[in-house]
């Protein structure tokens, strides 16, 4: 018994103890958080406080700048690296960037599946022309002067058509030095002014018995009339053969 109330009178101390050291350090707590008079009117606002306030927001609009802008950078990079498989699948893309715009051409026309299939050493097929009515060719005398925008582009693709190899040309015109003089006299018909820039140039040098860059010239107006089957893929050096023989000694 004496021990069992010796176990209650130690327990009771010890609860007493804790009571007395809570309540010590509560007024402890309190007391680390009291200021005096003294310590208020010592308290500064530092003078940067705005400076310190903005900064965090700085940092966000700092990195979400960054953000921005390695965006950019990553869409331009994407962008430049498809012009070049654009430029390949459809040349006409750059066809008023003429320092660009023959190597497009070059490279459109020589992946072209016919002409791989050609390199090879197979034939294309040409079920899709077996209805096809044969090539007609215009005699220089029956050649008139182009008097509109239509008529200009379809005399030069006419002509074209007699310097070049393709899967099918309805219509060829003779190449003599007067069949290019009426072309030239008809570019100022030409109503987009770096077509008549283009064309007249490339004229000038047919008119001077230099037809290598007829393949061009003929996708670049068969690609403005809209043409669907007849690219060019190669010259005619048989027929340009002749026609300097005859015309450009």
């Amino acid at each position: 018994m004496k021990e069992q109330n010796s176990y209650i009178l130690h327990n009771k101390n010890s609860l007493k103890n804790i009571e007395i050291n809570i309540d010590q350090d509560i007024e402890n707590d309190i007391g680390d958080f009291c200021f005096s008079k003294n310590d208020l009117e010592n308290i500064k606002i530092p003078s940067d406080l705005d400076d310190i306030i903005e900064e965090p927001f700085l940092e966000d609009k700092k990195e979400r700048k960054s953000y921005l802008v390695s965006w950019v950078v990553d869409l331009l990079l994407v962008f430049i690296l498809l012009l070049p498989i654009l430029g390949i699948y459809n040349p006409n893309i750059f066809s008023k960037i003429e320092a660009v715009y023959p190597f497009f051409v070059k490279a459109h026309n020589f992946l072209d599946k016919d002409n791989i299939i050609r390199m090879l050493g197979g034939k294309v097929g040409d079920e899709n022309l077996k209805d096809a009515k044969p090539t007609v060719v215009v005699k220089a005398k029956d050649v008139k002067k182009p008097k509109s925008n239509m008529e200009e582009l379809e005399l030069i693709h006419s002509l074209a058509n007699s310097l070049i190899k393709a899967e099918y040309k309805w219509e060829c015109t003779e190449v003599t030095p007067k069949t290019i003089k009426k072309a030239l006299s008809g570019v100022d018909y030409l109503q987009d002014e770096y077509q008549r820039i283009y064309f007249r140039s490339n004229l000038e040098k047919w008119q001077q018995g230099d037809f290598s860059n007829a393949v061009e010239v003929h996708n670049k107006v068969w690609s403005i009339l809209k043409g669907n089957i007849g690219e060019a893929y190669a010259l005619d050096e048989e027929n340009i053969s002749k026609i300097k023989e005859k015309y450009f000694k």
